[in-house]
């Protein structure tokens, strides 16, 4: 339970911003009339960003940025009446979220990171590009 807690306070404070070094940096795509946000949290110097993923305003998961290049969330759907994301109702009894945000370098140095992620069939982040100053 206290390690839930903390996981969930975490989870807050990542997605408003509380522990960042700066605002976060949002991207917004509409998919099969839900809309997506993917952000980027930065930390501040020498510490970790951390990307989130929302749909209709609700958290999905929230990311370090050492474990953000390859993810894969399964999810399977309970049988009867059950609260779903409008996204997860595709006809199958289990629904992936896959894909990740990859890091891009130039004269060795990260100076960005391309996010892509599919929600089952739909491609939900089209290649959304964080650009690192």
């Amino acid at each position: 339970m206290k390690r839930s807690l903390s996981i969930i306070l975490l989870s807050f404070f990542v997605s408003t911003g509380v522990l960042a070094a700066g605002p976060p940096h949002c991207k917004q795509q509409i998919v099969e009339k839900s809309v997506i946000e993917m952000c980027i949290v930065p930390g501040a110097a020498l510490e970790h960003d951390v990307y989130t993923l929302k749909a209709d305003k609700v958290l999905v998961f929230a990311l370090v940025d050492d474990y953000s290049e390859k993810v894969e969330l399964v999810h399977t759907i309970p049988d009867g009446l059950s609260k779903e994301f409008p996204l997860s109702k595709q006809g199958e009894k289990v629904v992936k979220i896959r894909g990740g945000c990859v890091p891009e370098s130039k004269d060795s140095i990260e100076v960005a990171r391309l996010c892509n992620f599919y929600w089952g069939k739909h491609h939900v982040v089209k290649d959304i590009r964080f650009v690192f100053k």
